[in-house]
């Protein structure tokens, strides 16, 4: 299953070891990540140190493990698939248009945001933490 992730879940997993941080390190899905999303974590690691209790150092050894489980999809795979993304977010939110882009260009089955704005596009799946537990406790049982 192939899943792009908002930032905002990047960032959720990096904070506290935490349900979030579980699923993006042992789920069986597939992570994706528009490659700006490493910029926008940059631009929070002052808030993310303090709110995490992280060095610095810590903060940039956790994002690197944790990107082992992510892959990282270049701008130029994404631009081909901004107009698309820009015409269905256009009414709901068009900074978001990346994620949808991004979901597009990797034929993605979903995206796992803790943005409701995503809710309000119909072009795919919008997952949620439970989501992922579920899927496993499913395959665990079968």
């Amino acid at each position: 299953m192939k899943v792009v992730i908002d930032t905002n879940v990047l960032m959720a997993g990096l904070l506290k070891d935490s349900l979030v941080r579980i699923i993006l390190t042992f789920s069986d899905a597939e992570f994706y990540l528009p490659e700006q999303g490493i910029e926008e974590v940059k631009k929070y690691s002052d808030e993310l140190c303090l709110k995490g209790d992280y060095t610095k150092e810590g903060l940039e050894a956790l994002l690197r493990s944790t990107l082992e489980n992510i892959n990282l999809v270049h701008a130029d795979k994404i631009k081909e698939k901004i107009l698309e993304a820009e015409e269905i977010m256009k009414n709901i939110d068009i900074k978001d248009s990346v994620f949808i882009a991004t979901a597009l260009a990797i034929n993605a089955d979903g995206i796992w945001s803790f943005d409701n704005d995503f809710k309000k596009q119909d072009k795919f799946k919008i997952f949620e933490s439970y989501d992922f537990i579920k899927a496993k406790d499913i395959e665990e049982e079968e």
